[in-house]
């Protein structure tokens, strides 16, 4: 009876411990639910692939206020610049996918640099959030420069003994491309000089060490109005309200020009989809905002908010279109 009772026993405890451990491991996967639920949770750090003072900052504060407010955690802007934005990308790419470091992204890092060489990466590499907006940008020249559109800086020059010079963001950036593009179209005997972003490059443009450069908006309209800078084009379809008496590509000739920078919101490839669906609806709010599209178009961003597959999409097109241009118009991006 006593063998019985023990067998009994034996029997009963281990019932017990099935069924302990299968209550801690409802409680454990509860508490994982509610800690992603829960999320976030801490600080979220926003990568700007470039310094202070250009397109990407003027887009990036308003852009991290706006997600602030809607997540109700800090979001903090993490300067990277460097390598026409690759370096940032890198970052990204590299980081924990759990939706505490995103990406400011545009194409020229994301799309542009994979067409023509190996970065680490590919624009499927990311998990994309949505779409902010387009950033045309503008043709700007040192007040000492003898030209007033496209065509005059071309004649001047081939008489320049040393030709023009013309700054970029850095090399395979959508400026530096779109500099290149011009050269090739209005034949333009100029040299590149590449900067770790937009500010540097329009500092130098501004003292007169470069001659011209395709510059964000936000970066050169205050320099336009004090006249220490003379905006000759705007690459957009149609003239920014910010400069509405410059005119467009199109207009001076050059219709293929017409080009922009795609920013969007990005984060490590294969974020926990509750986190993705919460940036994307956070995202979402923030580009609903009128203060924000007020802030954010004054840069000269023509705000347009996409979902994230068509924003995925439109990045692997943009690698296509430029793989192909790179190779037929043996673009120079040494």
């Amino acid at each position: 009876m006593s063998n019985d009772f023990s067998k009994t026993q034996r029997g009963v405890s281990r019932r017990t411990l099935l069924a302990a451990m299968a209550g801690g491991g409802i409680l454990m996967t509860t508490a994982a639910r509610s800690q992603q639920a829960a999320w976030p949770q801490q600080p979220i750090k926003l990568v700007i692939p470039y310094p202070p003072g250009g397109g990407g900052d003027a887009v990036g504060r308003p852009l991290a206020l706006g997600l602030e407010r809607n997540l109700g955690v800090p979001v903090v802007l993490d300067y990277r610049p460097g390598a026409g934005g690759t370096i940032a990308a890198q970052l990204v790419n590299n980081a924990p996918a759990d939706g505490y470091t995103l990406y400011l992204g545009d194409n020229g890092a994301v799309s542009v640099a994979p067409s023509y060489r190996a970065v680490g990466y590919r624009p499927t590499d990311f998990s994309y959030l949505g779409g902010i907006g387009e950033l045309p940008l503008v043709l700007v020249a040192h007040p000492a420069v003898q030209a007033k559109d496209i065509r005059e800086l071309a004649a001047l020059s081939h008489v320049k003994p040393r030709g023009l010079f013309y700054a970029s963001g850095g090399v395979a950036t959508v400026h530096h491309l779109l500099a290149e593009m011009m050269r090739i179209e209005a034949r333009i005997n100029a040299v590149h000089v590449a900067y770790k972003g937009s500010g540097p490059a329009s500092v130098d443009l501004i003292s007169g060490a470069v001659d011209y450069a395709f510059l964000a908006p936000a970066g050169v309209v205050q320099h336009v109005q004090s006249g220490r800078l003379k905006a000759l084009a705007v690459s957009s379809r149609q003239r920014l309200a910010v400069l509405p008496s410059v005119p467009t590509v199109a207009e001076l000739g050059f219709p293929a020009l017409q080009m922009s920078i795609m920013s969007a919101l990005l984060g490590p490839n294969n974020l926990p989809a509750s986190v993705s669906t919460r940036l994307t609806t956070a995202l979402s709010s923030v580009l609903a905002e009128p203060e924000v599209v007020r802030s954010l178009e004054s840069t000269g961003l023509q705000v347009v908010p996409r979902a994230p597959g068509p924003v995925r999409s439109a990045f692997e097109q943009d690698m296509e279109k430029w793989r192909n241009l790179i190779q037929t118009a043996n673009l120079k991006l040494d």
